[in-house]
């Protein structure tokens, strides 16, 4: 189910305590990101979205309560995964353990591909992993993982989200850390993206998206995998 809500009400008013086996967080990094500047206009390819260009107390005060939700339903010894940059990294796993977490890694994607820059160009962000408590944490499904993931970035031109990432990605999450029908949720869907892993694999999923044409995207997106 797809609710066009952000992650903190609609996590409030439809998922119960200690029901979720997976979440999966892409939150606002905080940079003001519109995608890439590489147009005839020069100009950003889409709006900043949501909470991404707040205060840095704001930021704070949204970054926490979206991770209290996390930890409120989120089952014991199950995993949250929080994409972000190495800007942002710090602050949110201060703020992941504040609320609770145990941080148990931090996977490096590394999209094999450059980005744009000067002061070496950016070809990576971090995956934090996070698990509810210490006891019974359940174990990713393989060991012959490393944490370091190669996998292609989407080229900024093919994007229709400004912070889309590969659905590859998302499947090599949500298959080490969840069985086939267990319960995944996503905080941001964006452009549907973890939905339509989740989907394709045989999961139950819930995903949030606070703005309406976001929303519509990620609906288009889902409806267009399960109507294959």
């Amino acid at each position: 189910m797809l609710y066009l809500e952000s992650c903190i009400d609609g996590a409030r008013k439809y998922i119960n305590d200690e029901t979720v086996d997976l979440i999966i967080a892409d939150p606002p990094y905080n940079l003001k990101f519109g995608g890439t500047t590489q147009t005839k206009t020069r100009r950003p390819r889409f709006n900043i979205i949501a909470n991404d260009d707040l205060s840095p107390v704001a930021y704070r005060r949204f970054s926490l309560s979206w991770m209290r939700e996390a930890y409120r339903v989120l089952k014991p010894g199950r995993h949250l995964y929080v994409c972000i940059d190495w800007r942002t990294y710090p602050d949110m796993v201060r703020w992941l353990k504040l609320v609770g977490f145990t941080i148990k890694n931090c996977i490096v994607w590394d999209k094999k591909q450059m980005g744009m820059g000067w002061q070496y160009r950016y070809r990576h962000e971090f995956i934090i992993l996070a698990v509810k408590g210490k006891n019974k944490v359940r174990r990713v499904s393989t060991r012959k993982k490393s944490d370091v993931w190669e996998i292609p970035r989407i080229p900024g031109n093919l994007t229709i989200h400004p912070t889309e990432k590969p659905i590859e990605l998302m499947k090599t999450i949500i298959e080490c850390s969840s069985e086939p029908g267990e319960y995944v949720v996503d905080f941001f869907s964006g452009s549907g993206v973890v939905a339509t892993a989740a989907e394709e694999l045989g999961r139950s999923w819930v995903a949030f998206e606070l703005d309406p044409h976001w929303y519509e995207v990620s609906r288009r997106r889902i409806n267009a995998a399960t109507n294959n």
